[in-house]
């Protein structure tokens, strides 16, 4: 299972560790760093998400998952020839870390956790879409 940043953000406040077969994209942990330091988050906080960062595996971003970025992304404008968006859906456009956490979800065929809709016209891409409160 591929976590999003706001869910993996909730996973810290509680002081919960992630599910074991969890991963996480490297864009993901950058985030995560970032939101970090803008919060002000104090040394208890930061050593938590060091340590879930140090145990599940970290994704590169990699030539592997550039078609997948790439037709995410072509899909989200509705300019995928081949698959259009689904009915009723409005093209948009995407974060591009979103458009990497999407493509590593797909490359590794897992379910996306997520607390947020940025994802959910991407389930006409097949893409496995869990929302969490």
């Amino acid at each position: 299972m591929v976590f999003d940043t706001n869910l993996i953000i909730q996973h810290i406040r509680r002081y919960q560790s992630l599910p074991d077969r969890a991963i996480i994209p490297m864009v993901v942990a950058g985030e995560l760093e970032a939101f970090a330091l803008k919060a002000d988050w104090g040394y208890q906080k930061v050593s938590f998400m060091q340590s879930i960062l140090d145990y599940y595996p970290l994704i590169e971003i990699s030539r592997s998952l550039t078609q997948l970025y790439a037709q995410a992304d072509a899909y989200s404008q509705g300019k995928l020839k081949l698959r259009p968006l689904l009915p009723g859906m409005s093209a948009r456009n995407m974060g591009k870390n979103d458009l990497w956490i999407a493509a590593t979800a797909l490359y590794f065929d897992m379910e996306l956790h997520t607390t947020d809709n940025d994802f959910d016209h991407l389930t006409g891409l097949d893409l496995r879409l869990i929302k969490s409160t």
